[in-house]
């Protein structure tokens, strides 16, 4: 299963370039700050919501279990 960087989805049909209608692309640029500093990942995708603050949890247990959470609520927001 593939994703797409321009519009998120599993199978994109889409040529044009354009985001579809949920609004959240996931770019390369959010993907490494999910990497490298899981709770700003998400605060700039979502902001201030419950999964921010589960992230914030998790990165305080350690960096893999937040980075992989926050890379997840990204690429499936």
């Amino acid at each position: 299963m593939c994703i797409c960087i321009k519009c998120g989805c599993f199978s994109c049909k889409n040529t044009s370039g354009e985001r579809d209608e949920k609004g959240g692309a996931a770019d390369c640029v959010d993907i490494m700050l999910a990497i490298l500093l899981p709770p700003a990942g998400i605060y700039k995708k979502e902001g201030c919501t419950g999964r921010f603050w589960a992230n914030v949890v998790l990165t305080i247990l350690g960096i893999a279990p937040g980075s992989i959470h926050a890379v997840i609520c990204i690429l499936c927001k």
